[in-house]
């Protein structure tokens, strides 16, 4: 009787013995530091993604929303954040007087590249790559040479270890636009407006000039300069001027200066031909527009950078030799005639084979 009473107690104390066994195995020593019922949990949560690099872009003068060159290379800029995870920022240039403080602040900032929007602030990578010597630069429309036939008057820079120069044969746009300029005149006159005179203005004319004397050199050819690649007021008293003398097809080569031109050709009903992007938000004046790969020469570059294969000390060219897929032309309007659309097809083929090369200077 005694001994089936004491049976379930014993069935009891068992139980309790086997719960403090299992809860000593699953606990910790608090004095230890090891894990114990005051320990947070791990997290097993993934911490974000660090950028692939940090991109610092000085822009040239003439805004952000400039409809050429600013914008299109900024746009390359911003791919490359979507497409290959870099961040960074814009440093916004409203005169030359702001490049070497904007240029100083990426390199301040702690960007791994910085991007220099430009000829004209050439001068100032140079001058801040050259202390910064843990950062890359690249610069947009720049060139810089090899002893000893740089660093002199009138010559190019020589160049910096850690800055390549981003350079775009734009004679070869130029050239198509003049073919097309000189199918569709009928005054037989055409015409140029220039910003600053820098090679990089003169690369597009020589390549238009070109153009129109191999269509036909009979065509009389006007050009004059503003001086300035702001300042839209001038550059439209000039395509006036010229339109007054009898161009009826306008190629402006001047940036924001030459939205101007743009204008002034739609007010006398005359034809123009826009630079570096599409311009035919214009108007319907604007039969094609010569293109400039801004944003695939800032994406690439910035894809160097990221892969590790970014090289300094020298140029890196975005041709029709090295890009023969890229499109040189805007889409055209019904202004232009078909014949004259498989002429331009024509000489951009004869330009991938080498058969036609066009000046990049003239007299």
């Amino acid at each position: 009787m005694n001994a089936t009473r004491k049976l379930p107690w014993l069935l009891v104390l068992l139980v309790t013995l086997v719960l403090a066994l299992v809860a000593a195995g699953c606990g910790g020593d608090d004095d230890d530091g090891e894990a114990g019922e005051d320990t947070a949990p791990a997290d097993t949560s993934e911490a974000p993604a660090e950028p692939a690099i940090s991109v610092g872009m000085v822009s040239d003068t003439g805004g952000l929303d400039d409809r050429g060159f600013n914008e299109f290379s900024i746009a390359g800029f911003e791919r490359a954040q979507e497409e290959l995870g870099v961040d960074g920022r814009v440093y916004v240039s409203e005169s030359g007087d702001d490049y070497l403080p904007n240029l100083t602040a990426a390199v301040d900032d702690g960007h791994d590249l910085v991007i220099a929007i430009g000829f004209l602030i050439q001068p100032s990578v140079v001058e801040v790559a050259t202390e910064a010597t843990d950062v890359n630069f690249a610069g947009v429309d720049q060139f810089y040479g090899e002893e000893p036939d740089c660093g002199g008057e009138n010559q190019s820079p020589c160049t910096v270890p850690n800055v390549v120069g981003l350079q775009f044969p734009s004679e070869e746009a130029g050239y198509l636009a003049g073919i097309v300029a000189a199918g569709v005149t009928k005054t037989g006159t055409v015409s140029t407006v220039g910003g600053i005179k820098i090679p990089p203005v003169d690369n597009w004319i020589a390549g238009f000039r070109q153009g129109v004397k191999d269509t036909n050199p009979d065509i009389k050819l006007l050009n004059a300069y503003s001086q300035d690649f702001v300042d839209a007021a001038k550059c439209k008293e000039i395509a006036l001027d010229q339109i007054s003398q009898g161009s009826d097809v306008v190629f402006q080569v001047a940036g924001q200066c030459g939205l101007g031109a743009l204008d002034a050709a739609g007010e006398k009903g005359v034809y123009a031909i826009g630079v570096d992007a599409d311009q035919s938000f214009a108007g319907p004046q604007v039969i094609t527009s010569a293109l400039k790969p801004l944003e695939l020469a800032v994406f690439e570059t910035i894809r160097s950078a990221v892969d590790g294969t970014f090289q300094g000390g020298t140029n890196r060219f975005f041709g029709i030799e090295e890009y023969p897929d890229a499109e040189l032309l805007a889409p055209f309007t019904d202004a232009v005639p078909a014949d004259v659309q498989a002429a331009v097809e024509e000489a951009t083929q004869a330009m991938i084979n080498g058969e036609i090369d066009p000046p990049a200077t003239f007299d």
